[in-house]
């Protein structure tokens, strides 16, 4: 409710009216509007870093897996790795991790799972025995 005050015997009024009110309103809700997204967006490049960190996690693994026992393996728990990821996922939990192997070759891929779902510009990452990076998206996830 506006305050009224007299002086000089006029009245001011120091409250905002509805109009100014509403128009503010509508400012905010438009830089919401173009924030948001934008926000989600690095949130989103964020938390590619988990599923990166599992690929070369893995990679190093099975490079001294390699060393030891002179080939390859496609079995999570025979690696000396993190135990989130002998689970089949990063350490965060944003990527789920599946891994192929020969006696000479590996590949292991990180799709992108839960929430980090949405993000369909890297929403799976790959690395292989040579160190090629490679995803989903051609702007490069790496």
């Amino acid at each position: 409710m506006p305050v009224y005050t007299k002086t000089n015997n006029t009245l001011h009024n120091s409250g905002f009216t509805l109009l100014e009110l509403m128009i503010t309103v509508v400012i905010l809700s438009i830089l919401a509007a173009i924030a948001y997204p934008s926000y989600m967006g690095q949130i989103q490049k964020t938390r590619r870093v988990d599923g990166k960190s599992a690929l070369l996690e893995i990679a190093m693994a099975e490079e001294q897996y390699y060393t030891m026992k002179k080939t390859y393996t496609a079995d999570f728990q025979l690696l000396p790795i993190n135990s989130a990821l002998k689970n089949k996922k990063s350490k965060e939990g944003y990527y789920a991790l599946t891994l192929a192997a020969t006696t000479t070759t590996f590949k292991v891929t990180a799709k992108a799972a839960g929430t980090q779902a949405k993000d369909t510009d890297c929403a799976t990452m790959t690395m292989d025995q040579m160190g090629v990076q490679t995803s989903s998206s051609t702007t490069g996830c790496w």
